[in-house]
């Protein structure tokens, strides 16, 4: 069972902005149009939450294409490729700062958390060469390597997906909350903590169904944070891209929904005591924690997860190709615990499938999906 942080170690740290104001979202939804969030999600103190950092609206002729390297930091834009060595990722990069950014996003601290993986067990390596494993967590693929492989600056983690429409299993309405996440990040796959950020699909039923949509970031050991922008639906199309630096606050995440045509940035600082380590690089569909436990998976049906790469600015890494001195591994989640069956832990409910070089879809079966039941 995750070890929570007390409000003494969690510093009580106060969100704030450059220049920004940031609302905290007390046991309320936060304004958007998919319903409300489930009331034990919401954390009864907004206070104690790691410090979360906005940036001011870049200046109307601050061309992000051509400013300098400490203007792109200065008004929070993510790491710029070189168009001439990496002129794919530069492409995407381009299209992500071109959102608008919608200012004084609204932060809502939860009880969720998107952890580390859990239960591991690996298997045979696959014909793609990553190695099969199994997580009571994680579904998905990530990328391995020594400490210090995603350094500390010039790293970042990058993938564009479309918002799955939660729902519960088929013949299911139990009266409780299914969730769901899709993120990026770095470390969690032999580490303590996970810089991440992406979305959430979760799903209600009693007597009537009713979903929950969102942008959340988090660096685990701390909760998951809900934030306001981008606002979410389901069948968005969106990008993210996660880095770090090692100039405080040190976490950073850009989220775009070019469905809505909006997109912030944030910063957020480590939770004490811990040490980005950069040794693994992730593409995830998770079913968090809440409530010392494992929450049962959405039925979010199927979700591709396209342009999922990352760089440390030497060397690109994709779920289906890395270089030498890594390892891939192809991450599918069994069943147990689950509320509503007695699936054994062979019981696979989210697995990936790879789609050329970086392209995944991700399919739910079992529980999730209504079968097994």
């Amino acid at each position: 069972m995750r070890k929570k942080l007390s409000a003494k170690a969690a510093g009580r740290l106060r969100l704030v902005g450059f220049g920004v104001a940031i609302a905290l979202c007390a046991p309320c939804s936060l304004a958007l149009a998919n319903g409300t969030p489930a009331p034990e999600s919401v954390a009864t103190d907004q206070t104690s939450v790691q410090e979360v950092v906005t940036y001011p609206q870049p200046p109307a002729d601050l061309n992000p294409l051509s400013a300098s390297d400490a203007e792109l930091d200065q008004y929070g834009f993510p790491p710029r490729p070189d168009a001439q060595s990496a002129p794919d990722e530069y492409a995407h990069w381009k299209k992500l700062i071109s959102v608008p950014r919608v200012a004084n996003p609204k932060l809502q601290q939860t009880t969720i958390y998107n952890g580390p993986a859990q239960g591991v067990l690996a298997g045979a390596t696959l014909h793609d060469g990553a190695v099969s494993t199994t997580s009571a967590n994680w579904s998905g693929y990530v990328v391995t390597g020594k400490k210090g492989t995603f350094k500390k600056n010039g790293s970042y983690i990058f993938f564009g997906w479309i918002v799955p429409t939660a729902q519960q299993a088929f013949g299911v309405c139990n009266g409780q909350t299914d969730y769901s996440s899709q993120w990026i990040g770095f470390d969690g796959f032999n580490s303590n903590d996970v810089l991440q950020a992406g979305t959430e699909a979760d799903a209600y039923c009693s007597g009537s169904p009713s979903t929950y949509y969102s942008s959340w970031i988090e660096w685990y050991p701390y909760d998951e944070v809900r934030v306001s922008v981008p606002a979410v639906e389901p069948g968005n199309v969106m990008e993210a891209e996660v880095w770090y630096t090692t100039a405080s606050p040190s976490g950073h995440a850009t989220i775009a929904n070019y469905t809505l045509n909006q997109s912030a940035t944030y910063a957020f600082t480590p939770p004490p005591g811990t040490t980005y380590l950069g040794n693994s690089a992730e593409w995830i569909e998770e079913r968090p924690g809440i409530s010392g436990g494992l929450a049962d998976l959405t039925n979010y049906v199927a979700d591709p997860f396209n342009f999922d790469y990352a760089s440390n600015t030497k060397s690109k890494f994709y779920p289906n190709r890395s270089p030498g001195g890594t390892k891939r591994y192809a991450i599918s989640m069994i069943c147990p615990p689950w509320s509503t069956s007695a699936c054994s832990s062979t019981t696979k409910i989210s697995t990936p499938h790879l789609s050329g070089l970086d392209t995944l879809w991700f399919y739910d079966s079992g529980p999730a999906y209504g079968s097994g039941l």
